[in-house]
Formats: C-alpha cells, sequence, structure tokens
C-alpha cells in the first residue's frame, strides 16, 4: 500500500506541477511563438519603440545615469518610467550581444507566456483547488476581453475578423503595452507569497513576495493598480475566513507592504513619485471631491459586503476576496466607458485596465468552481476529485476548440518586420526623423507629432518637445503646449510657446502619420512659421529663432514673470518671450558628460543665465573659481543661473543626486539591512497571534 500510495502521490505531483503547467505553456506560446524571434515589430502604431529607446537612454547615460535630455525638456534618470524592461534590454546588450528590441521582444513574449502558468500557480493557491487555477489560466489565456461583450469599441479592437482573440493579445502586439504585460507575469507571483505569507507568516514567504511586488511596482503603473486592488481583496478575503484571526492579518499585511515598498523605494522616491502620480490628477479630484459622503458610503457597502461574506462564503477559500476583485476591477473599467464622452477615470490609465477585468473574471470563475468544490465534498469526498477531473477535462473540450482556432492565424500578427517584408529604412518615420536629422543646428528642439516623435529618437539623436511615457515630465508645459499646438486657434500663442522651447523645426503630418494628432488646419502655422519643404503630405516648418542656443542671458524680470494659468493665458506667455529675447549676449551651452554642461559667454548688467531645460532638485552650478551659485526655476520651470558677477562667464552646471533619490536610495538601504535581520534573526511563523475561537473548517482538495 506504501507503494501504491507513492505513486499515487508522484503521479498527482507530476500532474498538478509539470503536467497541467505544460499545456498552459502550450496555450500561450502557441500563439506568440514569433514574437520570440527578430528584432522589430511589424505594428508600427506600437510604443514599444518607446521602451527600447529608453534603454538607448541608459546607454547614453551612463555609467553617471543623471540626465536624459531628449524628451519633455529633459529629466533626471531617476525619474525614468518605469525602470525594469528598459534595464533589462541593457544588460541583455551587454551580456549576450542582443539588440535592445530583440530582447524587448524576447522578455514581453515570455512574459505572455509565463502570465498564464502564474495566475495558475496563484489561483491554485488562493482556491486551493487545482481545477480552478486551470481553468482560471485557460479563461485568461484563450477567451476575449469580457469588457469587449460590454463594448463593441474595445471587441473591434482586434486582429482576427472572425474571432476575437484574447485582449492581452492586442495590448502586446498592437499597441506595445509590453511593460504592462511583463507586470502581468509578476503579479500573480506577488500575490501568490502575499496569501501564503497571511496564512503560514513564513519569512522566506514575506521576502519572496516582497521581491515580486516591488518587480511589479519597477515594471509598470497600470499593473501596480491591479496588484494593489487584488492585494486588498486578497486580504479581505482572509479577514472573512478568519475573523477570531484579524490582528494577525493585519499585523502580517501591513509588514508585507512595508518590505515591499521598501525594497522599492530606492526608485520610488519623493521626486519619482511626484512625477509617478501627477498623471492622476483627474483621478484624485474625483476622490477628493467624494469626500466625506462618498467615501463613507464605499465604506458602508465595504462593511456590509464583508458581514455578508463572513457568514455566507467565510467557509470557501477565496471566493469573498474574488468577487470582491472582481466587482472593483469592473466598477473602475465599466465607469469609464460607461460614463461617455466623459470618459471618467477613477484611477490613472483606467482604459488599460480591462486585460486587469479579464484576470478578474478568470479568478471569479475559479471561486465558482470552488464552491462547486466545496459543495461536492459535503456530499461525499471522494466526489470532489472526480468532479475536478470532470472540470478539467471539460474545460480543456470546450476550449481548446477556439484555442486551435486562434493558432491557426493569430501568430503571424507577431511575426517580426522583417518577416513581414516592413523595412523601416522605408518608412515615414525614418524619413521624417532623417531629414530632420539633417536640418538641425545647434541645440534646436523639434516638434514632430504621433507617431513620428515615438520613433525620432530611435532613429536619431534629436531633442524633441514631448517624445513618450510622460510619466517621468518633471516639467509640466510640454503636454500642454503641444495639446495647444495641435488643438488650439491661436497661430501667436503658438509661436511664443515654440520659442519658449526653444523649438527650430516643425513637422505639420499628413495621412502618413498614424495617429492625426492635428485638429486644426495648416493655415494656422503658415501665418507665423516659415515654410521649408512638403515630404509626401507632411509638411516641414522652421520656427523662427533669434538664437537657437539653449542657454540665453536674460533679464533677471524674467523671474517676476506671472505663472501662466494654463496654456492660452496670452499675458504672462507674451511677457516671458519678449523678455526671452530681449537680450544682445549670446551664450554656449557644451554638454562635456552626461548632466554636466559647460556655459560660456557674457551676461550684462541685470542679466542672469536661462537654460531652456526642466528644472528638478539636484541641478547645481559653480564658476571656475569653484564657487557654487544660486539655481532656481524660473516661472515656466526653466533652470535659472544667478552669476556671482557680469562680464564673461565660465560656469558649470551639474546635475547630481538630490535630497530626495537619497532619501530613496535610504530607505531601500534601510530595508535590505532588515531583510537580513528577518533572515539570520527572526523566526517562521512570523506575528503569530492564537485566536480567540477556533478556525473554520475549510476542505481543501486532495
Amino acid at each position: 500500500m506504501k507503494i501504491l500510495s507513492g505513486l499515487i502521490k508522484s503521479t498527482y505531483f507530476v500532474f498538478v506541477f509539470l503536467g497541467l503547467p505544460l499545456i498552459i505553456v502550450w496555450v500561450g506560446y502557441s500563439q506568440i511563438w514569433p514574437l520570440f524571434t527578430g528584432e522589430f515589430t511589424q505594428q508600427l502604431g506600437s510604443i514599444e519603440v518607446s521602451y527600447i529607446q529608453m534603454a538607448k537612454f541608459i546607454s547614453s547615460s551612463w555609467p553617471r545615469l543623471a540626465w536624459q535630455p531628449r524628451w519633455y525638456l529633459g529629466y533626471p534618470m531617476s525619474v525614468l518610467y518605469t525602470p525594469f524592461v528598459p534595464v533589462f534590454e541593457f544588460v541583455s546588450h551587454n551580456l549576450w550581444g542582443w539588440s535592445y528590441s530583440h530582447a524587448y521582444r524576447w522578455l514581453t513574449a515570455f512574459s505572455y507566456v509565463g502570465g498564464l502558468v502564474t495566475l495558475y500557480l496563484f489561483t491554485r493557491t488562493w482556491f486551493k483547488n487545482t481545477a480552478a487555477g486551470y481553468i482560471a489560466a485557460l479563461i485568461y489565456g484563450i477567451l476575449p476581453s469580457f469588457m469587449g461583450l460590454l463594448y463593441p469599441e474595445i471587441a473591434l479592437d482586434r486582429f482576427l475578423v472572425d474571432l476575437v482573440e484574447p485582449r492581452r493579445f492586442t495590448i502586446l502586439v498592437r499597441w506595445g503595452e509590453g511593460p504592462h504585460v511583463v507586470s502581468l507575469m509578476f503579479l500573480p507571483l506577488a500575490a501568490l507569497f502575499l496569501i501564503k505569507f497571511l496564512r503560514r507568516g513564513n519569512k522566506w514567504q514575506l521576502l519572496f513576495g516582497s521581491v515580486f511586488t516591488a518587480l511589479v511596482l519597477l515594471t509598470n503603473s497600470v499593473g501596480a493598480w491591479g496588484l494593489l486592488l487584488l492585494s486588498f481583496a486578497v486580504v479581505f478575503g482572509e479577514l472573512t475566513e478568519n475573523p477570531g484571526r484579524w490582528q494577525q492579518v493585519l499585523g502580517r499585511s501591513l509588514i508585507f507592504a512595508a518590505v515591499s515598498f521598501g525594497l522599492s523605494a530606492f526608485w520610488f522616491n519623493p521626486l519619482f513619485l511626484a512625477t509617478f502620480f501627477h498623471e492622476g490628477g483627474g483621478a484624485w479630484g474625483f476622490w477628493k471631491n467624494q469626500f466625506p459622503w462618498g467615501w463613507l458610503l464605499g465604506g458602508a457597502i465595504l462593511a456590509i459586503y464583508f458581514f455578508l461574506s463572513k457568514k455566507l462564503l467565510g467557509k470557501i477559500f477565496g471566493v469573498s476576496g474574488s468577487l470582491l476583485f472582481l466587482g472593483m476591477m469592473f466598477g473602475l473599467v465599466n465607469t469609464y466607458y460607461g460614463s461617455g464622452s466623459e470618459r471618467l477615470e477613477l484611477v490613472p490609465q483606467v482604459l488599460r485596465l480591462t486585460t486587469e477585468v479579464d484576470i478578474a473574471v478568470a479568478l471569479a470563475v475559479g471561486g465558482v468552481i470552488s464552491a462547486a468544490g466545496f459543495i461536492l465534498s459535503k456530499m461525499h469526498r471522494n466526489l470532489l476529485g472526480l468532479g475536478m477531473v470532470v472540470v478539467i477535462i471539460a474545460g480543456s473540450i470546450l476550449m481548446g476548440g477556439r484555442q486551435l482556432r486562434l493558432i491557426s492565424d493569430l501568430p503571424r500578427f507577431a511575426e517580426p518586420a522583417e518577416k513581414a517584408g516592413i523595412k523601416l529604412e522605408q518608412t515615414a518615420e525614418y524619413e521624417i526623423a532623417k531629414v530632420l536629422e539633417t536640418k538641425v543646428k545647434g541645440q534646436e528642439r523639434v516638434f514632430v507629432p504621433g507617431n513620428y516623435g515615438f520613433y525620432l529618437n530611435y532613429f536619431t539623436d534629436l531633442p524633441q518637445l514631448r517624445g513618450a511615457l510622460f510619466q517621468s515630465a518633471v516639467n509640466p508645459w510640454p503636454d500642454h503646449i503641444y495639446f495647444q499646438t495641435v488643438n488650439g486657434l491661436d497661430a501667436d500663442i503658438t509661436l511664443d510657446w515654440l520659442k519658449i522651447a526653444n523649438v527650430g523645426w516643425f513637422v505639420f503630418s499628413g495621412p502618413r502619420e498614424t495617429f492625426h494628432d492635428f485638429k486644426v488646419d495648416e493655415s494656422k502655422f503658415a501665418a507665423v512659421l516659415k515654410f521649408d519643404e512638403d515630404r509626401q503630405g507632411d509638411k516641414i516648418y522652421q520656427v523662427p529663432l533669434k538664437d537657437t542656443s539653449l542657454t540665453k542671458a536674460v533679464p533677471q524680470a524674467i523671474l517676476s514673470v506671472k505663472i501662466p494659468i494654463n496654456a492660452i493665458d496670452r499675458t504672462p506667455i507674451a511677457q516671458y518671450v519678449g523678455i526671452l529675447e530681449s537680450s544682445r549676449n549670446q551664450l554656449q551651452l557644451v554638454e562635456k558628460n552626461n548632466g554636466v554642461y559647460e556655459i560660456t559667454g557674457n551676461v550684462g548688467d541685470g542679466e542672469l543665465v536661462l537654460v531652456q531645460m526642466a528644472y528638478a532638485p539636484g541641478w547645481q552650478a559653480r564658476d571656475k573659481s569653484g564657487q557654487g551659485l544660486v539655481v532656481s526655476k524660473d516661472p515656466l520651470g526653466m533652470i535659472a543661473i544667478k552669476p556671482k558677477q557680469t562680464g564673461a562667464q565660465n560656469i558649470d552646471l551639474i546635475y547630481g543626486v538630490s535630497g530626495q533619490v537619497m532619501v530613496g536610495w535610504l530607505a531601500t538601504l534601510t530595508m535590505w539591512v532588515f531583510c537580513g535581520l528577518i533572515i539570520f534573526k527572526f523566526k517562521s511563523p512570523m506575528i503569530e497571534i492564537k485566536p480567540k475561537m477556533a478556525a473554520k473548517e475549510n476542505v481543501e482538495e486532495e
């Protein structure tokens, strides 16, 4: 009997941890396998090129990693949004000789496959039910988006004609949400170790879970929102299932959160957090306006659900938490799409959370299977195993046919550009970038709209007004300038803004550009800019800059200009430009190293040195004698330097490590010391509090 029992256990182990995962791996791999190959996407509207460029930024700023001057008037490398994917590309390039683009393709393809396996492992752990985990992974990996059933605009965003592919395939291959997909591979692992730590208190589960949580945070903000809500649902579920251990659950939750954030704090420093959260101004404003009555109503609804769940669902692992997660995710995304043209965002980038809704639906179905298993076990214990085998077989058959239809056509869309016969050198994006490269003189920036902006710095090193991933911007004005330029009717204000940003060349895009951002007629720009040439419908204009240098000697009165209320606040904008162009002295700015500049030239009486780059904490200036100079922010967020005396200047402008960044480094260093104490001094289980009442009976599958 011992031999037979051992054989059964071994077979079960192989089935659960090898057999089913291999099927799940096949589901993902057979859909996406061409993404493991090649150099570049054939979907030129994808923003993946932005994440590839960030690896180039790391390379060009190495080893100082101080300043990135090409996007958004420049920003510190410490606010690079977000670092994991570009760092992986950079390391892969230097270790294995991969191109940045191939490293991106390989990592995102691996995550597309791996995300199904990690979801299976988490769901199985949460519900303590293998069938629940397996079916959840199949639903997430094969079925179309649940939100697409409600909103045709989501369902119509697809590759296939007669079949809707999984939403995660579309967002990865068509739109380039690689970091989002990578984060969704780490997300279930973070939640898995969280649930294990809440239940057992093992210190290694705490450490592994905190590392995976940090990886989610360092990979993508959308995935981070998903993990935050899922973690809340997991803790909520544990409280409903173990009300007698609420102190233990909350204590372990708090230490898990503290260690996780501490490991991330080296990047999530105060400076990064300021840029990371400024994208959610509308969402924060909404929640602020709901205080206090909206908050009280939400708290009351949650309290009612808690007591109902404790009474009705408390004996079934994971069900109350999974339903809460589904309710939260669906509520957020449905509010956005259901609010019509208003597009109400309750959290930043909420439209991208449709994939997290799909995960929530898969988990909810897993909860139904778990509940069914609970009922079967009450009828007869042997029925549990038999019923779960039936569920696994039936689910495989029902979804297997759809999977075969998907893999017959879907992989071709993931083929690299070279396999699809697309040559980047023959694209409009390449042509415009290279044409501008021949025209730009000195330190002029360029204004390129839409997809031309996304690709510009893949092909050239030209600085531009925007770029991609605005979450890194430390100067608030580039996005406002862009919006006024492509939407506003006032040509004079647009011209002033272009001068303020030192934009020397401007592209009015024609039909070749993907996104068609311009909502105004070309005549607006023809009235104030100098026409240069027409490239197959793309009109190139020169901006009449008085001085193309990024550094100018300007009257100190520029510091007294009122900060504009918005991008069409004419009076202070015009006043700023008038002062900007009033000086007769010229200065030169030379980059000596990454984030290290030398400024030379003459400054007259009552003048200061203005550098048309974004001010950020960490800028320092000194003259050749080594004396420090006052560096401040002007009314439009540019760098203002006050020299010691008038006349000839030789100033070193250096971007160093700011105090805000050091705070993050210190927090992470402190947390690493604490983790060392956890490993060598603490014993498992951690924060063990004996309940006053016996734990409820739960049924775990055989």
